[in-house]
């Protein structure tokens, strides 16, 4: 090794050392400002690193330090390749290390998009006062032709890899995605349509977290004001349309009737196996959710002259930064997820303004292998009402529904 490094990497581990001793004295987390001064300073590039103890530290700061980019990891510059930034986790649970028990090892409460990602524009948030938490009536599905729509991009800026990113999706610290995984022309060009000529069902909805995602003012114990009583307003619209839902009323986040998300994801997805074993008509797969955000955030809009929270779609890609891709989540159908989501999210995008959250790409699977079109949807946050949720589920059957039956908004 050369000189040059050689005395850099000591001045390097004296200063991440006193800086790591320092941040930890002032209790600052790992977003603290010794990441932002001391990094540059100390670390070259991956390849000029001699030893495991100097590849443990770029692994460390790979992990820990927000500045991250792929420069800094290989060395050179890739215009197609995009990291994420860390954000922090305001309402979530992390994500725990737990793969003999857990196979998703994964949490769904990403976070607040309105921080400042490499990825993303911030949102907007409106901010209202606190609505009725009257629960609104099913209405009459609507159609195409009772919206307008209006294509937001064209093909040829969707073309453009880092155009892509930065209008449409967030990307967690955690993971990285590819220009040639997400080629806009090939994910637009997927069929996301589904027979219609089944006398079986053809869409799932269920929700891995239930009792524990709740919103202002749901009432303690009622399934009703959780994101199950939002699959029974969608199940209902969906049905409006003509297809044929199976909505899994099953409580997966509770262990002896206590909150414990541990083995969520191990739970429903041992359920949905068996459900889609049962009815293997079934193309569609949405797991719903309610995101968890910071307690001043109030995701919401107004839809048809009602309050309407805000809603987001959600990719794991079964690829972490630290690990590379994780065979033990493997996902065939990986591409058709993130086909789905882009093809629902421009197709909202051109019907509604200010309904959608960019698309929020995270590291692991989240149960998202069991068929092409599968998703998980993140329904306002814990700040919302029930009311403005279940307004939600309006724009969203409309947005399913011309996905679903092959209608592009994006041409």
């Amino acid at each position: 090794m050369n000189l040059k490094y050689e005395l850099q990497d000591r001045k390097g581990k004296w200063l991440l050392w006193m800086a790591f001793i320092l941040s930890i004295c002032m209790g600052i987390n790992n977003k603290s400002i010794w990441g932002y001064l001391f990094y540059p300073a100390i670390m070259p590039s991956y390849e000029q690193q001699t030893n495991e103890n100097q590849k443990w530290m770029v692994s460390f700061l790979t992990w820990s330090s927000p500045l991250l980019t792929y420069e800094r990891l290989y060395g050179k510059e890739n215009t197609d390749y995009i990291q994420g930034m860390n954000m922090d986790y305001f309402f979530c649970d992390p994500a725990v290390d737990n793969t003999a028990n857990e196979t998703a090892m994964e949490t769904t409460d990403p976070v607040d998009v309105t921080e400042s990602v490499i990825t993303a524009s911030s949102d907007t948030v409106q901010v209202l006062e606190e609505m009725s938490p009257t629960v609104p009536s099913v209405t009459k599905s609507l159609t195409a032709t009772d919206l307008t729509v209006r294509p937001l991009y064209t093909r040829n800026q969707l073309a453009d890899f880092n155009f892509l990113m930065d209008h449409c999706y967030t990307v967690d610290s955690t993971t990285y995605v590819d220009a040639n995984e997400m080629n806009a022309d090939t994910l637009l060009a997927m069929d996301m349509s589904i027979r219609q000529d089944t006398d079986d069902y053809q869409i799932l909805i269920y929700h891995t977290h239930s009792s524990s995602e709740t919103f202002a003012d749901s009432r303690p114990g009622v399934l009703e004001d959780t994101p199950i009583g939002l699959g029974d307003t969608l199940t209902s619209l969906l049905e409006g349309y003509g297809y044929k839902v199976y909505h899994d009323r099953t409580v997966y986040d509770q262990i002896d009737g206590k909150v414990d998300r541990n083995y969520a994801y191990t739970a429903s997805g041992e359920a949905i196996d068996r459900i889609l074993a049962e009815h293997p008509s079934i193309e569609v797969v949405i797991d719903l959710h309610r995101d968890g955000l910071n307690p001043h955030t109030h995701l919401v809009t107004e839809i048809n002259g009602k309050p309407t929270a805000k809603i987001m779609f959600f990719n794991g890609v079964s690829r972490t930064v630290r690990n590379g891709e994780l065979d033990y989540l493997y996902n065939p159908n990986r591409q058709a997820n993130l086909a789905f989501s882009l093809q629902m999210y421009l197709t909202g995008e051109a019907m509604y303004d200010d309904y959608l959250r960019n698309i929020y790409i995270k590291g692991y699977q989240y149960n998202l292998d069991r068929r092409p079109k599968a998703t998980l949807i993140e329904v306002g946050g814990q700040t919302n009402t029930v009311e403005e949720a279940n307004n939600a589920m309006e724009p969203l059957a409309v947005i399913l529904n011309q996905v679903l039956s092959g209608e592009r908004a994006w041409e």
